[in-house]
């Protein structure tokens, strides 16, 4: 027999602890448990999924915004009334970066923005130069504001959590490309490492530059 409670599925943005910009019909979702469907609207930007169970736990299969196929496992109580989805949030893989090549070969890691996202600043290059105590973290950038155009310089030393979450960063980076797209105009991202070049075009709207580089940056200010 199914419990009394209604369980709603939210996609939820669990970096930044706030609703998702995507909806609940744009994950492909799946629930591969036994489930009973109560109430699906897909028809306007709120879309509404609900359900009941009899199980103790629900597996559920989707799509996060990297369009990576993964799955969770939610355990359920009387209580539960909602089970979030956690759509930004990357899944591991394995790939040997540009940020790892440069530290162990000891060559510049550099990457060049551009475009009209408000994440970042229009014609930004931010480099990472290794050294024998690390590595430092240089960029620049110009920006017109108010029909003048600032410029900024910075250079900042990184520790060993920096440079793991920077490889985080390019990580996400990488699957840019085939990512679920939702706003205009798209940031173009250009990820260099010695004569390898990748071009990455960023439609998703969720900020990583943001996340990592521009945090990096306020801090160190």
């Amino acid at each position: 027999m199914f419990c009394q409670n209604t369980i709603e599925l939210i996609a939820y943005d669990c970096i930044n602890d706030r609703g998702s910009n995507r909806d609940i019909s744009e994950i492909k979702f799946e629930i591969l448990t036994k489930h009973k469907v109560i109430s699906q609207t897909t028809k306007s930007k709120f879309d509404l999924f609900r359900f009941q169970s009899s199980d103790n736990e629900v597996k559920i299969e989707y799509n996060n915004i990297y369009n990576q196929k993964t799955d969770t496992t939610f355990f359920i109580t009387p209580k539960t009334q909602k089970l979030f989805l956690c759509v930004e949030k990357m899944k591991d893989y394995e790939i040997e970066t540009f940020i790892e090549k440069s530290l162990e070969k000891k060559k510049n890691w550099k990457l060049k923005l551009s475009g009209g996202s408000c994440f970042v600043f229009t014609d930004t290059e931010i480099k990472i130069i290794p050294n024998k105590n690390g590595a430092i973290l240089k960029y620049k950038y110009a920006e017109d504001r108010n029909g003048k155009k600032i410029k900024e310089k910075k250079e900042i030393k990184l520790d060993k959590r920096d440079l793991d979450n920077l490889i985080i960063f390019e990580k996400k980076l990488r699957l840019l490309n085939s990512a679920m797209r939702r706003c205009t105009p798209a940031t173009y991202y250009y990820l260099s490492y010695g004569n390898e070049t990748i071009e990455i075009r960023d439609q998703t709207c969720v900020g990583i530059f943001e996340e990592y580089l521009s945090k990096l940056i306020e801090r160190n200010n």
